[in-house]
Formats: C-alpha cells, sequence, structure tokens
C-alpha cells in the first residue's frame, strides 16, 4: 500500500537523505491514515484504500466559510457523505476530550 497508494515507490530524488526524509514522510502519512480509519471513520472503512478514501470523503464538494473567528465547512445536506462527517467530527471530538493513559 505504500508504494502504490502513497507514492513510496518513486523516490524523489537520487540522494539518500532527501529519499530518507521522503520515506519517513510516506510512512506517517500511511500510519496516520490507518489511525483515522480504525477510529474514526467506522469499520466499513478500514479495509478500503486510501484512493476509495479520496474519492469517497476528501473529494467531497464544498465550501470553506469564516464567520466569527471559525473556519466552517459547507456540505451539502443530501450527500451520502454528510453524515458520515458528521459522525466522524463527533469520533474526533470525543477522541480529543478523553484523557490520555499513563
Amino acid at each position: 500500500m505504500l508504494k502504490e497508494d502513497l507514492a513510496g515507490g518513486r523516490l524523489p530524488s537520487g540522494k539518500f537523505g532527501s529519499n530518507a526524509a521522503w520515506w519517513a514522510i510516506v510512512v506517517l502519512a500511511f500510519n496516520l491514515n490507518s489511525a483515522m480509519k480504525q477510529l474514526v471513520l467506522g469499520e466499513e472503512w478500514v479495509s478500503k484504500r486510501m484512493k476509495a478514501v479520496r474519492f469517497g470523503i476528501i473529494c467531497v464538494a464544498g465550501r470553506v466559510v469564516r464567520h466569527a473567528r471559525r473556519l466552517i465547512i459547507r456540505l451539502a445536506r443530501g450527500r451520502p457523505t454528510h453524515g458520515l462527517l458528521v459522525s466522524a467530527q463527533r469520533r474526533i471530538h470525543a477522541l480529543a476530550n478523553t484523557p490520555l493513559r499513563a
């Protein structure tokens, strides 16, 4: 998955340091993607690849509005991803308010 979905197979440079940094970013993106799918999106998204996540959630049409010193994302209510994004936002807030275990 790292090679195909996150461009881990195409190193950007001929220099070892640049390629090592690139690979570290790819691994970090993979780990963030896996954590978000497991903790926030739910069971049906755990097995999906990055392309499905990108077209299903990330590339959703919306409008970013600045109002009262807040950024608001406006989405159409009729879209099937609206409910998924609202529940994901609630789960993220619940995770943020959960105390860390020692």
